[in-house]
């Protein structure tokens, strides 16, 4: 298991986004960077994303240089952008209308979106040794990458299960 010491978003993608999604993006980071569990190989220093228009790039480095890479294409992963948007949305408008059970079913459709998300990576993301855990945080940050976080209420975290 590897413990990443970086990742970085190209130049481009960062220096386009503004101050609060920069922020959604270093939440994301930091709880890949903060996860001592990652299932990277060991010699793994650090994960570079590109994001492009059809597919966002996945290169593991280590310190003598690159070690694996992914392309994951836009199409992969959009029907999971929708699911997921969709749900949280719901929860926004339950949490706001309707009672705590509406509340708990809709939390735990996202936390099974976000799994359905990651056994989707982890498909792509095989070359790169990453387990179902890691793609869910690789799933977490595609999401911060891909659609505007800060303007949904409630897609950080799940509600603890009673």
């Amino acid at each position: 298991m590897a413990r990443l010491e970086e990742v970085r978003i190209d130049d481009r993608t960062w220096e386009d986004a503004d101050e609060p999604r920069r922020h959604e993006y270093r939440l994301a980071i930091g709880e890949m960077l903060g996860d001592q569990s990652l299932s990277f190989p060991e010699e793994a220093r650090s994960l570079h994303v590109t994001v492009g228009q059809q597919t966002t790039g996945l290169e593991l480095r280590g310190a003598d240089g690159s070690i694996a890479s992914v392309e994951v294409p836009r199409h992969a992963i959009q029907q999971h952008v929708t699911e997921y948007v969709d749900i949280v949305r719901q929860l926004e408008k339950a949490q706001r209308f309707s009672g705590s059970a509406s509340v708990e079913a809709l939390d735990m459709a996202k936390k099974l979106a976000h799994d359905d998300a990651a056994r989707t990576l982890l498909r792509i993301c095989r070359p790169l040794g990453a387990d179902h855990d890691t793609c869910r945080r690789i799933w977490t940050l595609l999401l911060a990458l891909r659609v505007d976080t800060t303007r949904l209420t409630g897609v950080r975290g799940h509600r603890p299960v009673r």
